[in-house]
């Protein structure tokens, strides 16, 4: 990819679905350990996505999605290409399906509390960064956590999710295209009379230099 340039929702949410993808898997083992649980109550994500599917068919599954860009505020100049600080409203979901509804409750609880630390911890964040000067960084002070109820499904099997709303700012650059400009002092206008009974033919010859520089 490309650094100079815009990269927008889809980039916003692969940053933060990449990252948990590298980081949940061993946050989980430290989880396990520190509140003396096994894989089967604190289990391994099945699935990371970025888009919300029409049916779940992976347990658990975490979804991380763009809902809106909510600023934009230009902070430089970078090579001569205006680079702007971009907010994202992200949300990223926790889905579990287990027996029975206590069961489903406390796994989805606790994975979602496994998830929040992972997108507290910025300097690991930061750290999947290929390049500093994007800036990726969860605002803390947006962050809210919602619970949905509990859904039975077939059997004694249960169903439940929760999301992680925060805002994602990321530096990103505007790419100022080289244009062309017209030299005003090559633009000549004359007009010639080509005799009675006849149009007055206006020409205009223009000449005109072209330069490389980036449009204003």
């Amino acid at each position: 990819m490309a650094y100079d340039l815009m990269h927008g929702a889809q980039f916003a949410k692969s940053y933060v679905n990449e990252y948990l993808k590298l980081d949940i898997p061993t946050r989980l083992v430290s989880y396990r350990n520190g509140w003396d649980l096994n894989d089967g109550s604190l289990p391994d994500i099945e699935l990371f996505l970025v888009h919300e599917p029409i049916a779940l068919d992976h347990w658990p599954t975490i979804i991380t999605v763009a809902l809106s860009t909510g600023s934009f505020e230009q902070i430089g100049m970078v090579s001569g290409h205006p680079e702007f600080r971009v907010g994202y409203s992200m949300r990223t979901y926790v889905w579990v399906r287990t027996e029975g509804s206590e069961e489903t409750t406390i796994m989805r609880d606790r994975l979602t509390t496994v998830v929040r630390a992972a997108l507290l911890d910025r300097p690991c964040l930061r750290a999947t960064d290929p390049r500093s000067t994007w800036q990726a960084q969860i605002d803390q002070d947006t962050m809210r956590e919602e619970f949905s109820d509990l859904t039975l499904l077939k059997g004694d099997r249960v169903m439940a999710g929760s999301y992680i709303a925060y805002e994602l700012t990321i530096n990103e650059i505007v790419a100022r295209e080289k244009l062309g400009i017209v030299d005003e002092e090559g633009i000549s206008i004359g007009v010639k009379n080509v005799g009675i009974g006849e149009d007055m033919v206006v020409a205009a010859t223009t000449s005109y230099t072209t330069t490389g520089g980036y449009s204003e």
